[in-house]
This record gives C-alpha cells, sequence and structure tokens, in this order.
C-alpha cells in the first residue's frame, strides 16, 4: 500500500517567539501587584504577630489592592492601553493614586505604631512613590525593576542567602521588560537602583 506522500508538519515556535512568550510570563508574574502582595507576605512572616499580619494586611489593601481597582477602572473606560500601562502618559493618574494611598497607608500604621519593618517598608513606599511620580511626568522609569529589586533587599534583609532566588528574579523582570520593548536598559536600571537605595536607607533609619 502507498504511504500517503501529504504531511502536516509540526510548527515549533522559534527562538525568537519563545524569549517573546518567556518574557511575557515573566512580567506577569514579576508585575508590581504580585510582588507587592508578595513582600506583605515576606513582611508578615518576618513581624509573625496576630497584631502584625492584621496591620500588614490592611497596608496592602490600602496601598495595593485600592491602586490595582483604580487601574481596572481606568481600563474599562478605556483611559489606559492595558494593565501595565504601556505609555508614559497613561501612567500619571495611577502614580498619583499610589501616592495618595501610600500617605495615608504611612499615616495610618504610624497612628497604630506599627513594627519598624512595616513602618520602613511604608516610608520607603511613600518616598518611592512620590519620585516615581516626579520622574514620570518627564520619563518612563521601570516599576517593574523597582518593585523587583525592593522586594530582594526586603528579602535578603529578613532571610540573608535564602533571598538568592528573589535576587536573580531582579535582571529576569529587568530583561523581560526590555525584550518587550516596554522599557529601555537605562529604565530598567534606574528603577532597579532607586527601589533597592530607597529601601536600604529606609530599614537603616528605621532600625527594623
Amino acid at each position: 500500500m502507498e504511504a500517503n506522500s501529504t504531511f502536516t508538519p509540526i510548527l515549533l515556535p522559534d527562538d525568537a517567539q519563545l524569549r517573546t512568550r518567556l518574557a511575557w510570563w515573566i512580567t506577569q508574574i514579576g508585575s508590581p501587584p504580585v510582588l507587592g502582595i508578595t513582600g506583605a507576605v515576606v513582611i508578615g512572616v518576618g513581624i509573625n504577630t496576630p497584631m502584625g499580619w492584621w496591620q500588614t494586611g490592611l497596608y496592602a489593601v490600602l496601598t495595593l489592592l485600592l491602586p490595582v481597582v483604580y487601574i481596572l477602572w481606568l481600563l474599562r473606560r478605556g483611559d489606559v492601553s492595558d494593565f501595565h500601562l504601556r505609555r508614559r502618559e497613561e501612567r500619571i493618574k495611577p502614580m498619583r493614586m499610589s501616592l495618595i494611598t501610600a500617605v495615608f497607608g504611612w499615616g495610618i500604621l504610624a497612628i497604630l505604631v506599627a513594627p519598624p519593618l512595616l513602618l520602613a517598608m511604608a516610608v520607603a513606599n511613600l518616598v518611592q512613590a512620590f519620585l516615581y511620580f516626579v520622574i514620570t511626568l518627564r520619563w518612563k522609569i521601570s516599576i517593574h525593576a523597582a518593585v523587583a529589586s525592593a522586594l530582594a533587599v526586603l528579602t535578603w534583609h529578613i532571610w540573608g542567602v535564602l533571598a538568592l532566588p528573589v535576587m536573580v528574579s531582579v535582571p529576569l523582570i529587568a530583561w523581560s521588560r526590555i525584550h518587550l520593548r516596554r522599557h529601555t536598559v537605562a529604565q530598567t536600571v534606574a528603577g532597579t537602583a532607586v527601589g533597592a537605595a530607597i529601601l536600604m536607607l529606609s530599614l537603616l533609619l528605621h532600625g527594623a
């Protein structure tokens, strides 16, 4: 019996497609809200008291959940192109909201006399939110890289060498943003530097 001479070849994605798909997934997993929630859990574990968990949860709702809901609302209205805010101009309103929630979050924690570790994070977040807002008026800094580097500093501060996997994620997240053409190398380097430096200084000043 004569074999069928026609067949459909299996088309495998080329290296460029694989890299783009990998970069997309890294960007989603390494998005600021996801890393922010991870950071809140790390702080909760670091404090490890019922009150500490409650205060951390309250702060997360104010400074993470509310800005995310605001971005989703802007997306629904068609005011932004996507959740990750591709264009610099789209970031100004969400960053203003993040700054407002950071102020309220820090104020509430100060009134509640929150643990030094949580207060250090709140102060760092407030300073970072202000800097990101001002910078974004003229330039597009990478918030993905900034939050990733801050999380790396936080986990290293609490767990030491066990934080190495988190530290490795910083260049991976920066690469994903560059590969997807959402940021330049300079924008990811700037974000990494600001995110790490501000949190390190805040932890030092608070003796956390």
